[in-house]
């Protein structure tokens, strides 16, 4: 019997976590109960993050300073290990399509459509579809703890391993943020859509992913969040679309400007055939909003979701 990891509302409760916590520590951990065993207690609120982090992860004497070496050796078909760090490595980073998979570690496509497919059966990455196009793969680290790996131990593990890791974290806070925390804070939004969308009335939630918008004024929009009628089906062209949301992990409120963006892609959408009559607005906060932005949503009847709310301990607004 196969077992997953943790949703993350169950994996918060698990570790015991407030929701600013909580999400840090899913976003290095993921939902995998038994890291708990071997690291103990949780960190002591987002202060004590590197602290916590310096004792487990980030300490070359600890078992899970080497986790992605663990889990490469767990599967017989892996017999180049640097191949598949280097496609992990690549899809860490942002690359999400095999022709740029493929671009970042010089790989031929029948070669790296072999290696995906391993991967992929392994569990080692998420292999999604775009919500509204044919043919437009998205993939993704399955593994949080690898993504970490990948971008803030690999590159540093000399100051790791030499005990130099505070000066290491404080070089990694902005990749940490960008890479690591903004595209963890998108998942979570889109399983809040998924698993939990009832709390704040959505009750018709179908299929929930992102996409990418074609435009000429802006070159083109990426859709952190989109989600479905219950009726209709992915690149289904006519169905309808329930939510568009933009998900934001930054450390400033969110602004009017944010709810502009989404107005006007859903114009495009509607533009290419989709239909876009009934569907909601969403803004995700990790920091809160602007008053004007609460003006604004209450006009137009968007939704402002902050991470308590995606946590569940706080009522909806």
């Amino acid at each position: 019997m196969r077992l997953g990891p943790f949703d993350y509302r169950d994996a918060a409760e698990y570790w015991d976590c407030p929701p600013q916590t909580a999400f840090l520590v899913d976003a290095v951990l993921g939902g995998a109960p038994g890291y708990r065993d071997v690291i103990g207690e949780p960190p002591t609120g987002p202060d004590g993050f590197y602290d916590w982090l310096e004792r487990s992860v980030c300490n070359p004497s600890h078992v899970l300073f080497n986790e992605p070496e663990y889990l490469l050796a767990e599967d017989p078909r892996v017999t180049d290990r640097a191949v598949y760090h280097s496609i992990w490595e690549a899809v860490s980073s942002g690359a999400t399509t095999p022709t740029q998979i493929g671009g970042l570690v010089g790989m031929d496509t029948r070669s790296l459509a072999y290696h995906l497919s391993i991967m992929r059966a392994a569990g080692f990455v998420r292999h999604d579809q775009d919500v509204l196009h044919q043919r437009k793969p998205v993939i993704t680290v399955a593994d949080p703890i690898v993504r970490f790996h990948d971008l803030v131990v690999r590159p540093n593990l000399v100051d790791f391993e030499r005990r130099q890791g505070r000066d290491a974290w404080e070089r990694s806070r902005e990749t940490f943020s960008a890479k690591i925390l903004g595209p963890h804070f998108e998942e979570l939004t889109r399983r809040w859509t998924l698993l939990h969308g009832r709390e704040a009335g959505l009750e018709d939630i179908g299929h929930v992913g992102t996409t990418t918008v074609a435009c000429r004024e802006h070159r083109g929009h990426e859709i952190d969040v989109i989600a479905l009628h219950r009726s209709s089906r992915p690149r289904d062209k006519g169905g309808r679309i329930e939510l568009l949301g933009e998900a934001k992990a930054t450390n400033r409120p969110r602004t009017p400007a944010d709810l502009e963006r989404l107005v006007h892609i859903r114009e495009l959408i509607a533009g290419l055939g989709w239909d876009t009559a009934g569907s909601r607005l969403a803004v995700f906060s990790r920091s809160g909003f602007s008053a004007e932005l609460v003006e604004a949503a209450r006009a137009e009847g968007a939704l402002l979701v902050t991470l308590d709310e995606l946590y569940g301990t706080s009522t909806r607004r």
